[in-house]
């Protein structure tokens, strides 16, 4: 049986984000949403957590199969270009630079033939000679959040409510402020695939922006344009947390700053660059 991290359900595959459109290509592949991985702007249109996971499956895929040995990425970035349609969807991957020490894979989706969404990683060779944790982890609560009736139209099912799970420590997705949640994938990102802990955390990464949700002066919502990752390992187990802030600076713009964890303690940041929200959710 193939699940996502941490699933032991047989049904799993039927709550994954993407189906396979055809058997992929080696360094492509076609895949067709569900309705499990749609977002709270428009229900029409995908998460940003799906497509960056999507585009961490499609460097990892193409990594395994170079000659390059055991790499780990420690630098994702994905760049969202304008709002990804819950439709058929075509991520290729490319292999920028070559190395054992050092590979850079770049990656591409593509809806109707339209760019909607590019991705450069950076993958290096492991070290041996740094063996200690970072800093600890906040207590995980034992009770799992519910998304409340705010300003958001929570699809359903949907990303937030029914492809993970949530855990508020601090904050909420509809409180404007600093926040701190745990969390953690409920549905594999391709049905038929196992999800590693790699892009388990790449999708879930995305979720930053709702921790450390604020709302600007005219009270105007904020959406993020891209998203970075930045890891010195991969996270053990299913659960990962994200301390998340925005920093904005007046007349300027602003980003969303999360330090990432797991239960062994800290181990990468994500970086957002945050955009006022257009009016119409898929204007760019």
């Amino acid at each position: 049986m193939t699940a996502g991290i941490g699933l032991d359900d047989p049904a799993a595959d039927d709550r994954a984000l993407f189906v396979p459109a055809g058997p992929p290509a080696p360094a492509s592949a076609r895949v067709l949403p569900s309705d499990y991985g749609r977002g709270p702007w428009d229900h029409g249109l995908l998460h940003g957590g799906p497509v960056v996971g999507l585009a961490a499956w499609a460097a990892e895929r193409l990594v395994a199969r170079s000659e390059t040995g055991p790499l780990l990425c420690a630098r994702l970035t994905v760049e969202l270009l304008r709002g990804v349609p819950a439709d058929e969807l075509e991520v290729a991957a490319t292999v920028a630079k070559a190395g054992r020490r050092a590979t850079v894979v770049d990656v591409t989706v593509h809806h109707d033939a339209k760019l909607i969404a590019r991705a450069t990683s950076q993958w290096l060779a492991r070290s041996d000679g740094w063996d200690s944790d970072g800093p600890p982890a906040p207590a995980r609560p034992e009770v799992a959040a519910v998304p409340d009736d705010g300003d958001f139209d929570y699809p359903r099912p949907g990303f937030n409510c029914d492809a993970a799970e949530l855990r508020y420590v601090t904050g909420s997705n509809e409180e404007s402020g600093p926040g701190v949640i745990w969390a953690r994938l409920t549905s594999p990102l391709l049905a038929g695939v196992t999800t590693s802990p790699f892009v388990a955390l790449a999708t879930l990464a995305d979720l930053a922006a709702a921790a450390g949700f604020e709302r600007g002066p005219d009270d105007a919502a904020f959406i993020n344009a891209d998203i970075t990752l930045q890891l010195n390992r991969y996270p053990i187990g299913d659960w990962i947390a994200l301390d998340a802030r925005n920093h904005r600076a007046r007349g300027s713009v602003a980003f969303n700053e999360a330090h990432v964890y797991d239960d062994r303690g800290g181990f990468g940041r994500i970086l957002q660059s945050l955009v006022e929200a257009p009016s119409a959710p898929g204007a760019a």
